[in-house]
């Protein structure tokens, strides 16, 4: 779930791309092609993607990964994997990648995982709980490194 999450916030953010849905005075240092211009194949994906965040038009950075159409499937088939029902919910993992966005700092990835959890189900208390332990954590963990604290327990023991 990080580790895609983080890849979206860096190709976003490190383009500063805009999100369509949000308000951004964001300028993408780059040019974003049109839906109308990729082939077939691209068109199926970016279909796929459409239905999946429920909006009406594809987000820009998965627009922007279609320049190499290998990069965009591989990179779509992980975000489908790694959001496939499982042991945990999609809501769930949504939650997750905000915090994951919120640690990166990427307000591209905040933006979207906060609208895809709010669309989930979401509501107002549930962000302030998940806000609430992202921020708690971070400080733990930025004071535990700051120390070069060593764990006092076994993480991988269970129980």
């Amino acid at each position: 779930m990080a580790g895609t999450t983080h890849a979206l916030n860096a190709v976003a953010d490190g383009l500063r791309l805009p999100l369509e849905f949000a308000s951004t005075d964001r300028q993408a240092l780059v040019e974003i092609p049109s839906v109308d211009d990729v082939s077939p194949e691209v068109k199926t994906i970016f279909d796929e993607i459409q239905i999946f965040y429920a909006m009406d038009r594809v987000p820009g950075v998965f627009r922007w990964m279609a320049r190499d159409q290998i990069f965009l499937q591989g990179y779509w088939m992980a975000v489908r994997e790694a959001f496939a029902d499982r042991k945990l919910d999609r809501l769930t993992k949504e939650i997750l990648a905000l915090a994951a966005s919120m640690t990166a700092k990427s307000d591209y990835g905040v933006d979207l995982h906060l609208r895809e959890a709010r669309r989930l189900g979401l509501s107002d208390q549930g962000f302030t709980e998940a806000v609430e332990v992202v921020q708690l954590f971070n400080t733990v963990t930025k004071i535990a490194d700051a120390l070069q604290l060593q764990p006092d327990f076994n993480p991988r023991a269970g129980g």
